[in-house]
């Protein structure tokens, strides 16, 4: 330890450093709360302002069936936790002074739920299938009990150490990284494994003692210091204090009232060697602040990771094209607003397309120059219509020849006879000439009655599918009448999911704002408290506080926030349907009948 860094252990006591430090860190985390997405750093945070404001936290650790549980009971005096040997403690169990009593499971997500102090054995030792899945979402649990002893500490109760590939035992690092003290549990007569040495060793080397708990020394009788001896030879040197101890004795005692039995048990020292060693205001500030220049580096990464991560990186991208686009987009806007007359003004021409249509020539016209007005069953209409309308005309025609023809006769016979033409005609009172102008008038008719059978064949056609038709050409119109509509809506849905998918990502920046403000913090509320000499941070840490610290302002989080467009105006007074209503096809049988003249007679002879 350098001299400058006694010297401030020595002195923290008047400038009370840890008060000091985390009143600054209140805010801190109070700032990083407002962005979820390092929700679990801003967690961490919270726990090192929890733990620095609570009591000191002692953590009990030792494989299965060393009686940690039941030292524990003994020390709180009252069998909570629940110690039979076929059951070892499955969660990691802070046990806490409260007035009333009752549960708080902590779940890996954050969620915190409350629960009787009934419940207790479902969640450490239960091993039914709810219990399971219950503790497969659980981080640890909370008891808060009435206990004289937890006014001045936390105890904790772990689940059994467990060896790992390297045959050393695990344990959660950040469940140490909380923990003030540690007490190493061995049952008496039973050495350490190589597992719990190699642990015990690298706890050491992280700069965390444990302190060594041997249970059981009743069963012993005598020889456990023979047993202490020969484990120290092992490992002492990785250990800091040691204490034998009776649980069980100490539970007779409580029972019984013994105090000499309580003597024996030797309880009483293990809980004055954890007073004694908590109350070292000097390590629990070195213990904290340790933990913060961790946390910090922690935070650094996150800083420096979140730019390059979604939905950051989207949204930065998003609001950066804009920016650059906004020429461009302002171009397009322009171009897709001066579509909106010509919209318009289809929708007026097909809102009347069938406003002058009063007759089947006038809509077969109308269907010849409007394809949006097509389909199979308005083809077949069309062609049938088409084809009345032509044997019409050919009638018409032939009828026409005919009356020409027949007054051609009619002067020819005043001519040959000096009389009117009457009929029939007697054939002795025709010439040859007059004869072969009656058969070519009579060829006439016989076209005329063809053409006049067609008529009616397709007149009955068109009669029948006229409601139908209109109804389907309605319905047409209709049809491209949304398609245009459609068109001028999606025109400003375009615009709207522009500013929208904009003003989500410009929202989504601002999520992340708070990370500016926890930079400037950090620099200027932070940082100074971290090196002005009051907190017990050594040379080469100042040093690396400073360059993490450098590392978290340098990340650049600013943006220039784009204009927000005003609203279209000619978008929001466009009201076609309203302005323009389709004028529907409605004809009617007189409409589409047209007048032919009656077939005339058959000229006999």
């Amino acid at each position: 330890m350098t001299e400058r860094f006694g010297e401030q252990l020595n002195n923290f006591d008047e400038q009370n450093p840890l008060e000091q430090l985390i009143e600054r860190l209140k805010p801190l985390h109070s700032i990083l709360s407002r962005n979820h997405y390092v929700k679990d750093t801003t967690t961490r945070l919270k726990q090192i302002i929890g733990d620095a404001e609570s009591q000191p936290i002692v953590l009990f650790i030792g494989k299965e069936r060393v009686g940690k549980t039941t030292v524990i009971n003994s020390l709180i005096g009252r069998n909570l936790l629940e110690d039979h040997p076929s059951q070892q403690t499955r969660t990691h169990t802070f046990l806490k002074y409260g007035d009333e009593e009752y549960i708080k499971a902590v779940f890996l997500n954050g969620m915190e739920v409350t629960f009787d102090i009934v419940n207790l054995s479902l969640f450490t030792i239960s091993n039914t299938e709810s219990a399971q899945i219950i503790r497969k979402h659980l981080n640890y649990l909370e008891v808060y009990i009435t206990c004289e002893l937890l006014k001045k500490v936390t105890i904790v109760d772990s689940v059994a150490l467990e060896a790992d590939v390297s045959n050393t035992a695990y344990f959660s690092p950040a469940l140490l990284q909380r923990c003030d003290e540690v007490f190493w549990v061995l049952q008496a007569g039973s050495p350490a494994t190589d597992a719990e040495v190699n642990f015990i060793e690298k706890l050491n080397k992280r700069g965390i003692t444990a302190h060594l708990i041997v249970n059981g020394i009743d069963r012993v009788d005598g020889e456990v210091e023979t047993f202490l001896e020969m484990e120290k030879e092992r490992y002492g040197y990785f250990i800091g204090e040691d204490v034998p101890v009776s649980a069980l004795k100490a539970q007779e005692a409580r029972q019984t009232n013994n105090t000499q039995l309580l003597i024996d048990s030797r309880l009483t020292q293990l809980s004055q060697l954890m007073f004694q060693l908590i109350d070292n205001k000097q390590k629990k500030t070195r213990h904290i602040t340790e933990r913060f220049i961790q946390w910090l580096e922690r935070l650094c990464v996150e800083m420096n990771t979140i730019p390059a991560r979604e939905p950051y990186v989207s949204a930065f991208e998003y609001v950066i094209q804009h920016q650059n686009d906004s020429s461009i987009d302002a171009a397009q806007f322009q171009q897709d607003r001066a579509l909106i007359p010509s919209l318009e003004k289809q929708y007026e021409s097909v809102s009347k397309v069938f406003k002058e249509v009063q007759t089947l020539f006038q809509l077969l016209q109308t269907l010849e120059n409007h394809t949006y007005l097509r389909d199979p069953f308005v083809d077949m209409y069309e062609e049938m219509a088409g084809l009345y309308q032509k044997n019409v005309r050919d009638y018409r025609k032939l009828h026409v020849e005919y009356t020409m023809e027949y007054g051609q006769i009619e002067k020819q016979f005043k001519k040959q006879t000096g009389m009117a033409l009457a009929l029939p005609f007697e054939e002795s009172e025709l010439t040859p000439l007059l004869l072969e102008q009656i058969q070519t008038l009579n060829n006439i008719h016989a076209h005329c009655e063809e053409k006049l059978m067609f008529i009616k064949k397709y007149e009955q056609y068109v009669l029948e599918k006229l409601d139908s038709v209109q109804s389907r050409l309605n319905e047409l119109a209709e049809n491209r009448l949304s398609t245009i509509h459609n068109q001028i809506d999606e025109l400003e849905a375009q615009r709207v999911r522009g500013q929208s998918y904009m003003t989500a990502s410009v929202n989504k920046l601002a999520e992340f704002s708070c990370m500016a403000e926890a930079q400037s913090f950090l620099k200027d509320a932070i940082e100074p408290l971290l090196l002005e000499r009051v907190l017990p941070i050594k040379k080469q840490e100042e040093a690396y506080i400073r360059q993490t610290i450098d590392r978290i302002v340098t990340v650049d989080f600013t943006y220039e926030a784009p204009i927000e467009a005003e609203p279209d105006e000619m978008l929001s007074q466009l009201n076609l349907n309203g302005k323009y209503r389709l004028f529907e096809l409605r004809l009617t049988e007189e409409d589409i009948v047209s007048d032919i003249p009656e077939l005339p007679e058959k000229i006999e002879i």
